[in-house]
């Protein structure tokens, strides 16, 4: 499956594009910002909707279920969008399927399950040069899924943020006595954020095995001066 170029315009893999503005942007920080991170998880195996096309020019909506991530890169993939800090889960799903496939067997999903798991507020900036913090989902009978997102602030000038932002997604679990976990990073990027406009950054979690393989993760952030 694939997206045309137009679909395609705008995104971004990390690690292969150079950010063009790095050598514009101030070297320290002159203001503060509030960094606003929501996090979202596309599940892999989901029930989605998709619409089947009879090769004589029409088209017959149904239900499926199965593995709707598979095709998603094995990379970072991240796009500046238009929305605002607080758009709803729905757009935010819209915009991500505007730009990348999820489906199944070659079927293309029309919509998708998006769960949104946490929104944090972080302080960047003269005084906070880096900022995270942690927080978990209990999964019951002592099994949690544990989540952390860092961030480094690097540089600002005219409307534009630049930082470094690292995502961690793991699981823990602790019978009795004993304890076990498992974590890997799942996002280490730079970004550049316009102010007050949500940037989307997302990629696949593929090393711990089990209901977690396979989830996409996405970061919906933002960036808001203190002086505004």
């Amino acid at each position: 499956m694939k997206r045309t170029g137009k679909a395609l315009a705008g995104i971004m893999i990390a690690g292969m594009v150079v950010l063009g503005l790095v050598s514009q942007l101030a070297a320290a920080p002159d203001q503060d910002f509030k960094l606003t991170v929501r996090v979202f998880r596309i599940p892999r195996e989901q029930n989605f909707e998709a619409v089947f096309l009879d090769g004589k020019g029409g088209a017959a909506p149904f239900q499926a279920h199965g593995d709707v991530t598979g095709d998603f890169p094995r990379a970072t993939v991240f796009f500046q969008t238009e929305l605002a800090a607080n758009a709803s889960g729905e757009a935010v799903a819209a915009a991500i399927l505007d730009r990348v496939v999820f489906g199944n067997g070659g079927i293309t999903t029309r919509r998708i399950q998006i769960d949104e798991l946490k929104t944090m507020d972080l302080e960047l900036g003269r005084s906070h040069p880096g900022a995270g913090t942690r927080f978990e989902e209990s999964r019951g009978e002592g099994r949690s899924s544990d989540y952390e997102v860092r961030a480094e602030f690097l540089a600002s000038a005219s409307g534009k943020v630049l930082l470094r932002l690292r995502f961690d997604a793991g699981w823990s679990a602790r019978g009795g006595s004993l304890g076990a976990g498992m974590s890997e990073g799942v996002i280490s990027a730079p970004v550049e954020l316009s102010e007050s406009k949500l940037f989307l950054i997302g990629a696949p979690s593929s090393k711990m095995g089990g209901s977690s393989s396979g989830v996409v993760y996405w970061l919906a952030i933002s960036a808001i001066s203190r002086e505004k």
